[in-house]
């Protein structure tokens, strides 16, 4: 998101570009890649500091999903790109009138959007399950719902785990209460595997 800002009669507008950066999905494969969970932490951590400038403005994208990350490094760093906001929630705009009912995208969308207004917590789902897809790799979309297979995933340490399960509940209520909780507990999770901060300079 490069710009945004009201038009005269009230409406939120976002101003985007094309890019050269590929999807996420391009990135991730069948199965897990273990070399690249670093990488997949860090982008995770840059999603979420741009979900938080999203939801400042009353925006929840809805839709998350590896495709519609846009995703690259520069000088080691990752660089994302946010895409794609055909199913987003804008609350001034959405609040009123007809239910909000946008086309979605199966096991990224959280559950609770089919029956009530989004906030920050659906995008906090997605977020989990794109971050769980980049790591398990997609053979988990094929298995089952994404919090039983972060449940039942015995490959992922166990400190990570906990903090996947709090973010892909199925009760709202249940996750964390905003996106900068999420990035706060995996960049505190990241400094535990990769001490030094450099990171977060990104």
């Amino acid at each position: 998101m490069l710009e945004h800002g009201k038009l005269r009669d009230g409406r939120v507008y976002l101003i985007t570009s094309m890019f050269d950066e590929f999807p996420l999905a391009t990135a991730i494969g069948p199965e897990r890649m273990p070399a690249k969970m670093v990488a997949h932490l860090r982008m995770s951590i840059e999603v979420a500091k741009a979900l938080s400038e999203l939801h400042g403005l009353r925006i929840y994208h809805v839709d998350l999903n590896p495709m519609n990350i846009l995703y690259r490094t520069e000088q080691g760093k990752p660089v994302i790109r946010i895409v794609d906001f055909e199913s987003s929630y804008e609350h001034a705009r959405h609040s009123a009138g007809d239910f909000y009912n946008p086309p979605t995208t199966a096991g990224y969308c959280a559950p609770e959007v089919a029956h009530q207004a989004p906030d920050a917590r659906a995008d906090l789902f997605s977020l989990g399950a794109v971050l769980y897809t980049a790591l398990a790799g997609y053979q988990w979309t094929w298995d089952s719902e994404v919090s039983a297979s972060v449940r039942a995933d015995g490959e992922i340490d166990p400190e990570l785990r906990e903090i996947l399960v709090k973010t892909v509940e199925t009760d709202p209520n249940q996750r964390y209460g905003s996106v900068q909780e999420f990035r706060a507990a995996l960049s505190a999770y990241l400094e535990g595997i990769w001490p030094g901060r450099s990171w977060q300079t990104s």
